[in-house]
């Protein structure tokens, strides 16, 4: 049992080690660091930062870094490559340059947004004044409506009446009149068909 004790106290020494490690190693690459300003910065594959690099950063480059030594950290790009910087030439705090480029991108944005909706505000009140026009021209209309309706009444009774007053003189006039020109027109249709039939002679 005792040899048991002695071989599990090392092997939780060591895992209890290696679980802070862990954890010191992932709070570090949380961490975030930029090349400074007005700089091209190599990056090294070893510690000592020597020979020629095999990538070139620019400044406001943004860094993850992975670990740290006495004069340079191990960092990962954007592009997921991986290798040393010194640590005299990058910051913790994002470089002027690079606020200023993303300041000015974010202005662009804002400002196409403003622009985006100051045009849809004037379609909205360009919209709002027509149906404003709109429901003028309908409330003219009933206005008028009661007028057009009395006009039309007055109109129709005008009608009536106008036929209600014609003399019955007149009709009794017409009537003879119809009834003389018909019998003129019977006469004279009589008499050329007769004439007709005896050879142009009339014999009444």
């Amino acid at each position: 049992m005792s040899k048991l004790i002695s071989l599990l106290i090392p092997l939780m020494a060591f895992v209890t080690v290696f679980a802070t490690a862990s954890l010191w190693a992932e709070s570090v690459g949380a961490e975030t660091v930029y090349v400074t300003d007005e700089l091209r910065l190599g990056l090294y594959e070893g510690e000592q930062t020597r020979g020629r690099p095999f990538k070139t950063l620019l400044s406001g480059d943004a860094l993850e870094v992975l670990e740290r030594a006495r004069v340079s950290i191990r960092v990962r790009t954007a592009d997921k490559d991986e290798g040393w910087v010194k640590t005299a030439y990058v910051v913790s705090e994002e470089p002027a340059k690079r606020r200023v480029a993303t300041l000015s991108q974010v202005n662009l944005q804002l400002t196409e947004e403003r622009d985006a909706a100051n045009a849809a505000r004037a379609d909205a009140e360009a919209l709002v004044e027509s149906l404003r026009r709109d429901l003028a021209v309908a409330e003219a209309g009933i206005e008028k409506l009661p007028a057009l309706e009395r006009t039309n009444a007055e109109l129709r009774s005008e009608l009536a009446e106008a036929g209600a007053r014609v003399p019955l003189s007149w009709l009794t006039a017409s009537a003879g009149v119809a009834l003389v020109i018909g019998m003129l027109a019977g006469y004279f249709w009589l008499d050329r068909k007769v004439r007709r039939r005896f050879g142009g002679i009339r014999v009444y």
